[in-house]
């Protein structure tokens, strides 16, 4: 295998400062891996989100990727630390698509896939929520893995995804955000109505996000009314949470590992 002289580790980016962290750590994982790399960490989330500051420093990809090539390095991997191949990812292949065209062939760059890119990462994701992320669960106790809503290809990996959970434990449930902020969560509505069926009382509360920033901290596990823990404790479901990201579990990491492997292969 050729090792590429940068690596890129794309991610959507977040202002919570343990966050940025987790994704720092993920870099300093990598770089260790791969000494003879320059290693960077870059948001995909737009300008208007903020500016670097405001990421803990994580500019934006193309810029990177600019700032590369102009040191002299001509193979690049991008590792997407997307969870599925949703609107940003695609966002970031037509991006690098329209930095190629002008480059003219100078550099070569090659695209690392999301944590689930095809069915076999869904298998493998659905075991490490059931026999890891997940474990240790009470007696009767539900696990509720809150995800990121994405448009279709993304969206059908969430949906084999909740069947393969449920596949494996009636008590393990996975829901998506709405796609637009305050719209209802007729997933969670869902999500509720099953365990009051099921007689349920108890949930322990899941991120399945890349990094735990405000969606987990806050839209998944915060104190107000309308978060899930508020909708679930107001139906009666006693509910805890554990709030990691998945770059932090070493089976997650692991699989977006093996794609940036396979996105070095192709520079070879």
């Amino acid at each position: 295998m050729t090792e590429p002289c940068g690596i890129i580790l794309a991610a959507h980016g977040s202002r919570h400062p343990g966050a940025m962290a987790a994704l720092d750590a993920f870099r300093q994982s990598v770089a260790a891996a791969h000494p003879g790399a320059v290693v960077a960490v870059a948001r995909t989330v737009g300008r208007k989100h903020g500016n670097a500051a405001a990421f803990g420093g994580a500019r934006q990809v193309l810029d990177v990727l600019g700032e590369l090539t102009a040191a002299g390095c001509a193979r690049v991997a991008v590792q997407s630390l997307h969870v599925v191949p949703g609107g940003e990812y695609h966002e970031l292949l037509a991006g690098l698509g329209r930095w190629l065209a002008d480059d003219a062939g100078r550099t070569a760059v090659s695209v690392g896939a999301p944590l689930l890119a095809d069915l076999a990462d869904v298998d493998r994701a659905a075991a490490a929520i059931d026999e890891g992320l997940a474990a240790g669960r009470q007696p009767g106790e539900a696990a509720v893995l809150m995800g990121h809503g994405a448009p279709p290809p993304g969206a059908g990996f969430y949906e084999a995804l909740r069947e393969r959970l449920t596949q494996r434990d009636p008590l393990l449930f996975f829901g998506a955000m709405p796609r637009e902020k305050g719209a209802a969560s007729l997933e969670l509505d869902t999500i509720v109505a099953a365990l009051a069926a099921k007689g349920v009382t108890k949930a322990l509360l899941l991120p399945f996000f890349t990094v735990a920033g405000a969606h987990a901290c806050s839209d998944l596990a915060g104190e107000q009314p309308d978060s899930w823990r508020g909708r679930l404790e107001a139906a009666g479901i006693t509910c805890r949470a554990r709030l990691a990201g998945l770059l932090q579990i070493e089976a997650f990491a692991a699989i977006w590992r093996e794609h940036l492997a396979r996105a070095m292969a192709r520079l070879s």
